[in-house]
């Protein structure tokens, strides 16, 4: 059975995808947009359904990134959001996502989707994790003195 991670700050919409997809998938759920990286690479699922609204970190930014890692980027990512138009769809197409549902679902027409996305998926990633994208790293420690420090720096590349 193939596994879901829903990827949505509000709890009744999990709840809604849940009972319409559960009896053809493996649901995993977060609620916490901070903690939906390592939601992905813990559940190795077979496809992501991403809300853009959330707080802290919205679907643009998740999908961005999931799209940027290896062992990520070949997981088709559906978003399924209240973000209506056609410029945001096309976004998101440009970010990297596989499909874009407006909420209200249509959990026919999205059941039929990821029946063909999951056929069509490729198996294989990547066994090591590389990561190619900027991001703000928190150094601490002490120096050769003894004196503690705290540094916030931006990485170039991160591989």
């Amino acid at each position: 059975m193939h596994k879901l991670l829903i990827i949505d700050d509000e709890a009744p919409m999990r709840r809604l995808l849940r009972i319409n997809l559960e009896d053809r998938y493996n649901i995993v759920e977060t609620g916490d947009p901070e903690l939906a990286l390592e939601a992905v690479l813990q559940s190795k699922p077979n496809a992501i359904l991403l809300d853009l609204r959330m707080p802290n970190y919205s679907g643009f930014e998740l999908c961005r990134t999931l799209k940027s890692i290896t062992a990520t980027q070949l997981i088709p990512i559906i978003i399924v959001t209240g973000e209506a138009g056609a410029g945001t769809k096309l976004f998101c197409e440009e970010l990297g996502a596989t499909a874009y549902f407006e909420k209200p679902v249509d959990f026919e027409a999205l059941r039929d989707r990821l029946a063909k996305v999951l056929e069509a998926a490729l198996p294989e990633r990547r066994s090591e994790v590389r990561i190619s994208l900027r991001v703000m790293v928190n150094l601490r420690g002490e120096s050769a003195h003894g004196k503690s420090f705290e540094e916030l720096c931006p990485t170039e590349n991160i591989s």
